[in-house]
Protein backbone atom coordinates (compact mmCIF):
# COMPACT_ATOMS: atom_id res chain seq x y z
CA UNK A 1 0.00 0.00 0.00
CA UNK A 2 1.49 3.63 -1.04
CA UNK A 3 1.99 6.16 1.19
CA UNK A 4 -1.09 8.64 1.70
CA UNK A 5 -0.47 12.36 0.51
CA UNK A 6 -0.75 13.51 4.29
CA UNK A 7 2.23 10.56 5.47
CA UNK A 8 4.24 11.78 2.20
CA UNK A 9 3.40 15.95 3.04
CA UNK A 10 4.96 14.56 6.68
CA UNK A 11 8.15 12.20 5.53
CA UNK A 12 9.19 15.42 3.26
CA UNK A 13 8.91 17.72 5.77
CA UNK A 14 11.20 15.55 8.38
CA UNK A 15 13.47 15.22 5.38
CA UNK A 16 13.66 19.61 4.86
CA UNK A 17 13.94 20.06 8.34
CA UNK A 18 16.99 17.10 8.37
CA UNK A 19 18.32 19.17 6.13
CA UNK A 20 18.37 22.67 6.74
CA UNK A 21 19.92 21.35 10.27
CA UNK A 22 22.91 20.05 8.14
CA UNK A 23 23.56 22.45 6.44
CA UNK A 24 23.31 25.42 9.79
CA UNK A 25 25.44 22.90 11.31
CA UNK A 26 28.18 22.84 8.00
CA UNK A 27 27.84 26.76 8.23
CA UNK A 28 28.93 27.26 11.83
CA UNK A 29 31.78 24.56 11.33
CA UNK A 30 34.00 27.10 8.74
CA UNK A 31 33.83 29.39 11.56
CA UNK A 32 34.81 26.50 14.82
CA UNK A 33 38.37 27.38 16.06
CA UNK A 34 38.49 23.39 16.99
CA UNK A 35 41.65 21.71 15.42
CA UNK A 36 41.88 21.19 11.91
CA UNK A 37 41.39 17.35 12.15
CA UNK A 38 38.82 17.74 14.22
CA UNK A 39 36.54 19.31 12.05
CA UNK A 40 37.19 17.74 8.76
CA UNK A 41 36.37 14.35 10.81
CA UNK A 42 33.01 16.57 12.20
CA UNK A 43 32.32 17.68 8.57
CA UNK A 44 32.55 14.64 7.07
CA UNK A 45 30.07 13.11 9.22
CA UNK A 46 27.64 15.69 8.16
CA UNK A 47 28.01 15.82 4.57
CA UNK A 48 27.24 12.21 4.90
CA UNK A 49 24.50 12.25 6.44
CA UNK A 50 23.21 15.16 4.21
CA UNK A 51 23.80 12.82 1.36
CA UNK A 52 21.81 10.83 2.61
CA UNK A 53 19.05 12.90 3.44
CA UNK A 54 19.41 13.98 0.17
CA UNK A 55 18.78 10.54 -1.21
CA UNK A 56 15.75 9.92 0.50
CA UNK A 57 14.34 13.14 -0.72
CA UNK A 58 15.01 12.11 -4.39
CA UNK A 59 13.23 8.58 -3.87
CA UNK A 60 9.75 11.59 -2.81
CA UNK A 61 10.82 13.11 -5.59
CA UNK A 62 6.65 12.48 -7.32
CA UNK A 63 5.60 13.62 -3.83
CA UNK A 64 7.35 16.93 -4.05
CA UNK A 65 6.05 17.54 -7.37
CA UNK A 66 2.87 17.31 -6.07
CA UNK A 67 3.42 19.23 -3.31
CA UNK A 68 4.35 21.94 -5.14
CA UNK A 69 1.48 22.06 -7.63
CA UNK A 70 -0.69 22.35 -4.48
CA UNK A 71 0.99 24.91 -2.70
CA UNK A 72 1.24 26.81 -6.18
CA UNK A 73 -2.67 26.39 -6.73
CA UNK A 74 -3.48 27.35 -3.02
CA UNK A 75 -0.86 30.50 -3.45
CA UNK A 76 -3.60 31.52 -6.96
CA UNK A 77 -6.26 31.24 -4.68
CA UNK A 78 -5.15 33.43 -1.99
CA UNK A 79 -3.91 35.97 -4.53
CA UNK A 80 -7.53 36.00 -5.58
CA UNK A 81 -9.60 36.33 -2.00
CA UNK A 82 -6.52 39.32 -1.62
CA UNK A 83 -7.83 41.51 -4.50
CA UNK A 84 -11.51 40.40 -3.65
CA UNK A 85 -11.07 41.81 -0.74
CA UNK A 86 -9.50 45.04 -1.15
CA UNK A 87 -11.87 45.37 -4.32
CA UNK A 88 -14.36 45.44 -1.26
CA UNK A 89 -13.10 47.43 1.20
CA UNK A 90 -12.36 50.09 -2.19
CA UNK A 91 -16.56 49.48 -2.83
CA UNK A 92 -17.41 50.55 0.52
CA UNK A 93 -14.68 53.34 1.21
CA UNK A 94 -16.77 54.68 -2.12
CA UNK A 95 -20.26 54.21 -0.98
CA UNK A 96 -19.68 55.97 2.52
CA UNK A 97 -18.13 59.08 0.35
CA UNK A 98 -21.15 59.40 -1.65
CA UNK A 99 -23.12 59.74 1.71
CA UNK A 100 -24.79 56.03 1.40
CA UNK A 101 -22.94 53.87 4.16
CA UNK A 102 -23.23 55.85 7.78
CA UNK A 103 -19.94 55.99 9.64
CA UNK A 104 -20.76 52.65 11.68
CA UNK A 105 -21.55 50.84 9.26
CA UNK A 106 -17.79 52.16 7.12
CA UNK A 107 -15.86 51.06 10.25
CA UNK A 108 -18.24 47.62 10.23
CA UNK A 109 -17.13 46.90 6.92
CA UNK A 110 -13.36 47.99 7.10
CA UNK A 111 -12.86 46.58 10.47
CA UNK A 112 -14.17 42.82 8.70
CA UNK A 113 -11.90 43.04 5.45
CA UNK A 114 -9.05 44.23 6.86
CA UNK A 115 -8.71 41.23 8.77
CA UNK A 116 -9.39 39.13 6.26
CA UNK A 117 -6.98 40.66 4.20
CA UNK A 118 -4.82 40.17 7.49
CA UNK A 119 -4.96 36.10 6.97
CA UNK A 120 -5.16 35.83 3.68
CA UNK A 121 -1.77 37.91 3.74
CA UNK A 122 -0.27 35.68 6.10
CA UNK A 123 -1.06 32.61 4.63
CA UNK A 124 -0.06 33.69 1.41
CA UNK A 125 3.41 34.81 2.67
CA UNK A 126 3.65 31.26 4.12
CA UNK A 127 2.54 29.48 0.92
CA UNK A 128 5.23 31.44 -1.07
CA UNK A 129 7.85 30.71 1.28
CA UNK A 130 7.01 27.08 0.80
CA UNK A 131 6.91 26.96 -3.07
CA UNK A 132 10.49 28.55 -2.58
CA UNK A 133 11.65 25.92 -0.40
CA UNK A 134 10.72 22.91 -2.57
CA UNK A 135 11.96 24.88 -5.86
CA UNK A 136 14.81 24.65 -4.09
CA UNK A 137 14.69 20.95 -2.73
CA UNK A 138 13.69 20.12 -6.47
CA UNK A 139 16.57 22.20 -7.97
CA UNK A 140 18.96 20.41 -5.37
CA UNK A 141 18.08 16.89 -6.53
CA UNK A 142 18.47 17.73 -10.52
CA UNK A 143 22.11 18.83 -9.40
CA UNK A 144 22.41 15.84 -7.33
CA UNK A 145 21.28 14.11 -10.39
CA UNK A 146 23.34 15.76 -12.77
CA UNK A 147 26.60 15.02 -10.63
CA UNK A 148 25.65 11.32 -10.24
CA UNK A 149 25.90 11.00 -13.84
CA UNK A 150 28.48 9.77 -15.65
CA UNK A 151 30.15 12.15 -18.31
CA UNK A 152 29.47 11.54 -21.93
CA UNK A 153 32.56 10.52 -23.31
CA UNK A 154 34.02 13.06 -25.77
CA UNK A 155 34.03 11.99 -29.18
CA UNK A 156 36.60 11.12 -31.24
CA UNK A 157 37.72 12.28 -34.31
CA UNK A 158 38.55 9.59 -36.58
CA UNK A 159 42.02 8.46 -37.48
CA UNK A 160 43.06 10.37 -40.71
CA UNK A 161 44.26 8.02 -43.28
CA UNK A 162 47.54 9.02 -44.17
CA UNK A 163 47.08 11.04 -48.04
CA UNK A 164 48.48 9.08 -50.49
CA UNK A 165 50.85 10.55 -52.99
CA UNK A 166 48.88 12.18 -55.55
CA UNK A 167 49.43 10.32 -59.37
CA UNK A 168 50.57 12.69 -61.92
CA UNK A 169 48.05 12.41 -64.78
CA UNK A 170 49.45 11.52 -67.90
CA UNK A 171 48.60 14.65 -69.95
CA UNK A 172 51.20 16.84 -67.52
CA UNK A 173 54.07 15.16 -68.13
CA UNK A 174 56.55 16.89 -70.63
CA UNK A 175 56.18 16.62 -74.10
CA UNK A 176 59.28 15.60 -75.63
CA UNK A 177 61.14 18.22 -77.78
CA UNK A 178 60.98 18.36 -81.33
CA UNK A 179 64.77 17.94 -82.62
CA UNK A 180 66.35 20.80 -83.87
CA UNK A 181 67.50 20.39 -87.99
CA UNK A 182 70.99 19.56 -88.03
CA UNK A 183 71.83 22.07 -90.59
CA UNK A 184 70.56 25.38 -90.27
CA UNK A 185 71.10 26.09 -93.45
CA UNK A 186 67.82 23.40 -94.33
CA UNK A 187 65.89 24.86 -91.93
CA UNK A 188 66.28 28.37 -93.38
CA UNK A 189 65.52 26.93 -96.77
CA UNK A 190 62.52 25.13 -95.46
CA UNK A 191 60.90 28.63 -93.88
CA UNK A 192 61.81 30.10 -97.31
CA UNK A 193 60.02 27.33 -99.24
CA UNK A 194 56.72 27.99 -96.83
CA UNK A 195 56.57 31.71 -97.46
CA UNK A 196 56.69 31.40 -101.36
CA UNK A 197 54.11 28.68 -101.51
CA UNK A 198 52.10 30.61 -99.42
CA UNK A 199 52.63 34.15 -101.79
CA UNK A 200 52.08 31.48 -105.11
CA UNK A 201 49.40 32.04 -107.71
CA UNK A 202 47.63 28.81 -105.82
CA UNK A 203 47.40 30.09 -102.81
CA UNK A 204 46.01 33.41 -103.82
CA UNK A 205 43.63 32.04 -105.38
CA UNK A 206 41.92 30.22 -102.93
CA UNK A 207 41.29 33.84 -101.26
CA UNK A 208 37.84 34.05 -102.29
CA UNK A 209 37.40 37.90 -101.36
CA UNK A 210 37.03 40.04 -104.85
CA UNK A 211 39.96 42.22 -106.25
CA UNK A 212 40.26 45.93 -104.88
CA UNK A 213 39.33 48.01 -108.15
CA UNK A 214 42.66 50.33 -109.06
CA UNK A 215 43.09 53.59 -107.93
CA UNK A 216 41.96 56.37 -110.73
CA UNK A 217 45.10 58.03 -112.04
CA UNK A 218 44.80 61.58 -112.11
CA UNK A 219 45.55 63.72 -114.92
CA UNK A 220 48.73 65.57 -115.40
CA UNK A 221 48.99 68.87 -114.10
CA UNK A 222 49.23 71.56 -116.85
CA UNK A 223 52.48 73.07 -117.08
CA UNK A 224 52.77 76.49 -116.04
CA UNK A 225 53.69 79.48 -119.22
CA UNK A 226 56.53 81.28 -118.92
CA UNK A 227 55.64 85.36 -118.39
CA UNK A 228 57.92 86.24 -121.25
CA UNK A 229 57.84 84.56 -124.74
CA UNK A 230 59.74 81.79 -125.66
CA UNK A 231 62.41 83.00 -128.09
CA UNK A 232 62.22 81.59 -131.59
CA UNK A 233 64.17 78.66 -132.26
CA UNK A 234 67.58 79.39 -134.30
CA UNK A 235 67.98 78.06 -137.44
CA UNK A 236 70.23 75.15 -137.58
CA UNK A 237 73.59 75.66 -138.63
CA UNK A 238 75.48 74.39 -141.23
CA UNK A 239 78.90 72.23 -140.16
CA UNK A 240 80.13 75.07 -142.40
CA UNK A 241 79.20 77.94 -140.78
CA UNK A 242 81.92 78.34 -138.21
CA UNK A 243 84.51 79.16 -141.65
CA UNK A 244 81.84 81.88 -142.74
CA UNK A 245 83.35 85.65 -142.18
CA UNK A 246 82.02 87.85 -139.42
CA UNK A 247 80.59 90.48 -142.04
CA UNK A 248 77.63 91.75 -140.29
CA UNK A 249 78.27 94.53 -138.19
CA UNK A 250 76.02 95.75 -134.93
CA UNK A 251 74.26 98.73 -134.82
CA UNK A 252 74.69 98.96 -131.23
CA UNK A 253 78.46 98.06 -130.06
CA UNK A 254 79.63 98.07 -134.02
CA UNK A 255 80.37 94.21 -133.28
CA UNK A 256 80.87 92.30 -136.27
CA UNK A 257 78.82 88.56 -136.50
CA UNK A 258 78.75 86.42 -139.04
CA UNK A 259 75.73 86.88 -141.35
CA UNK A 260 73.86 84.09 -140.49
CA UNK A 261 73.70 85.55 -136.94
CA UNK A 262 70.06 87.10 -135.49
CA UNK A 263 71.47 89.00 -132.76
CA UNK A 264 74.80 90.03 -131.61
CA UNK A 265 77.32 87.95 -129.89
CA UNK A 266 78.54 90.69 -127.88
CA UNK A 267 75.54 92.87 -126.83
CA UNK A 268 72.90 90.59 -127.75
CA UNK A 269 70.67 93.09 -130.44
CA UNK A 270 69.34 92.51 -132.74
CA UNK A 271 70.82 92.36 -136.08
CA UNK A 272 69.62 94.20 -139.18
CA UNK A 273 68.63 91.22 -142.42
CA UNK A 274 71.56 92.14 -144.74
Amino acid sequence: MGKSPGQSASAIESLLSERSQFEQWLAKLAASSAPESVREKVRADYEKRLATVMVSLREHGDAIDAELRRHESNRDDLEKREASALETMSEAELRHSVGEFDAGKWDEISRSQKAALDGIRSELKRVREEIGRLSEVQASIAGEDAKEEPPPEPVRPPAAAKAAPAAVPDNTRTAPRPDRPKDELDFLKSVAVEQSSSLSPQAAAGNKLPPEPPAPIAPPAPEPTSARPSEPASPARSSGSSSQAKTLKCGECGTLNRPTEWYCERCGAELAAL
